[in-house]
């Protein structure tokens, strides 16, 4: 019975560190192309950035763009710091969540002056914004099972105890 008592109070925490673990990407970070085609979870009103190599000496640059419960609040290219000519750097783009729902950022990386031919990098992120949480930190939308009582788990006993004092000599 021990035992079950301590699976029993053990297993709520399993449960809530396996459910951390197991949730896509919280926002507030910094995506880059290895992120491309990830989900990530924000709360409206949170900001998050995105961060994508990028040689505009080349002609090269990219072409982003956010679904409209985003709003790009800073956009900058970064040259790399090596000081030599025609090297790359990065592009850096801070996106705030102004409205629940389901949205992308979508970038394309090309020469603004040449056609799509379909073969150029491509960039995707699919944003899903909540409502701010009353400070619980954890994503909307997760319930966690009812736990059994004491009295749900202790089998039921009835005891006649008038049997058990009758065995005893009455004096």
């Amino acid at each position: 019975m021990r035992r079950l008592m301590d699976v029993l109070l053990v297993l709520p925490l399993i449960l809530m560190v396996s459910v951390a673990l197991a949730l896509p990407a919280l926002a507030q970070g910094t995506y880059t192309a290895s992120d491309s085609g990830k989900t990530i979870y924000v709360n409206s009103g949170d900001a998050f950035t995105v961060k994508l190599d990028e040689n505009p000496s080349t002609g090269y640059s990219w072409n982003l763009t956010v679904g409209d419960g985003l709003k790009v609040i800073n956009d900058d290219y970064v040259s790399a710091s090596t000081g030599l000519i025609g090297s790359g750097g990065y592009h850096i783009w801070t996106i705030q969540a102004t409205k629940a729902g389901t949205y992308k950022v979508q970038g394309i990386y090309k020469r603004p002056w040449e056609p799509l031919t379909g073969s150029e990098k491509k960039y995707s992120l699919t944003v899903k914004v909540t409502a701010p949480s009353a400070g619980t930190g954890l994503p909307s939308g997760i319930t966690f099972p009812k736990m059994p009582t004491l009295n749900d788990i202790m089998p039921k006993f009835s005891f006649d105890l008038s049997s058990i004092f009758s065995q005893f000599p009455k004096f």
